[in-house]
């Protein structure tokens, strides 16, 4: 059964099972209590996504972040580092884990920690490396964004946001300004 174990922080070392969802937050009645003064009362929460367990912020005003990465909603893995404030917590999935082998023992591959373990660096640094296969970078769309602008409005403060407007109606205003005295002439 999956788990969280508090890493770092005022109850470092305590560990919580997770059965379908658990909410991570500043109140004593939250599943996994989190004590530091930056979380807030529901802060965040993993739940059960098909096989998988996800984590998702409950739009708290310090965010929940993810191996360092600040997240809104993200799929766990097993290992991984959720931080909220100062306190650090490891998301473990057995289950997962032991899937996971099952699977690259079956393909015949093995993890590079198995392929390399106790052997030795190479020391011939001059063969040239050879790469086999071809994997295009693949870029994501902008969720909601604006593409001309490149990001997305939504993520900005209600007052950047008004700045923006703003400029964009004394430019739209100075252009039909412009096509008047051009048309009028």
């Amino acid at each position: 059964m999956p788990k969280i174990a508090i890493t770092e922080g005022p109850d470092q070392g305590r560990e919580y099972t997770i059965d379908q969802a658990v909410i991570l937050g500043r109140l004593d009645s939250s599943d996994i209590p989190i004590h530091d003064r930056k979380a807030s009362r529901e802060h965040a929460k993993v739940y059960r996504q098909g096989q998988r367990y996800a984590i998702v912020d409950l739009n708290s005003s310090n965010g929940t972040f993810v191996n360092g990465s600040r997240i809104t909603k993200v799929l766990l893995e097993s290992g991984d580092e959720i931080r909220i404030g100062t306190v650090a917590l490891r998301f473990q999935d057995p289950e997962a884990e032991a899937q996971r082998e099952k699977q690259a023992a079956a393909s015949g591959r093995k993890s590079l920690d198995e392929a390399f373990a106790g052997k030795p660096a190479a020391k011939d640094d001059s063969a040239p490396v050879v790469l086999k296969g071809y994997q295009p970078i693949q870029y994501s769309r902008i969720k909601r964004g604006n593409p001309g602008l490149g990001f997305d409005l939504d993520q900005l403060s209600e007052g950047a946001r008004l700045l923006i407007y703003l400029a964009l109606l004394v430019v739209f205003t100075a252009i039909m300004y412009v096509g008047y005295l051009v048309l009028a002439g």
